[in-house]
């Protein structure tokens, strides 16, 4: 299966191939770049991958927007959050044709799973960019940097440091 892979500004043409009949190990090209993944899903929304050998913790949440996911990853000390968009070659290609920028909507940025609070890094009324921290989460002894999913204003904080959350809780709100 082919396809195009879309973090911030960089692009990537993603292939994946099965490479076992059960279905858990994967050959993934990433440009140009090989890689064997075995992939276990122990509950909804997060994924155990060892990849090359080397082993990851991703959550994968489904954002409004078709095609459009909120990816977080974990790895020994390190974490790393953000949207990640995912389209068919095609559907890339007609997006690109169109000059498929779209107009600025309300987004609500949600908890993608339990937590704490521990810090703001944004305030209402400020300008934001995609992929722009604005609230801090702790969780599984972790401290997530929740970023903004699209360019503009926050319209609306719904959190504030040491509240707890759940997820799918609203964190806050860009327009």
């Amino acid at each position: 299966m082919d396809l195009i892979v879309r973090h911030g500004e960089r692009v990537e043409k993603v292939k994946v191939r099965r490479v076992d009949s059960e279905g858990a190990t994967y050959e993934i090209t990433v440009g140009e770049r090989v890689y064997r993944v075995d992939a276990e899903s122990p509950r909804a929304g997060l994924q155990s991958l060892r990849i090359d050998g080397s082993h990851h913790e991703v959550a994968v949440r489904r954002l409004a927007e078709e095609g459009k996911y909120w990816v977080s990853a974990a790895q020994g000390s390190g974490s790393a959050a953000g949207p990640v968009e995912v389209t068919d070659p095609l559907t890339h290609l007609a997006a690109q044709a169109l000059g498929a920028k779209g107009g600025r909507r309300a987004q609500r940025v949600l908890a993608y799973m339990p937590g704490r609070v521990v810090g703001l890094l944004a305030q209402e009324g400020d300008a934001v960019t995609a992929g722009q921290g604005v609230v801090v989460l702790e969780a599984m002894k972790m401290q997530n940097e929740i970023q903004a999913e699209s360019d503009g204003t926050v319209t609306r904080i719904h959190v504030q440091p040491g509240q707890a959350v759940e997820g799918g809780d609203p964190l806050f709100e860009v327009e």
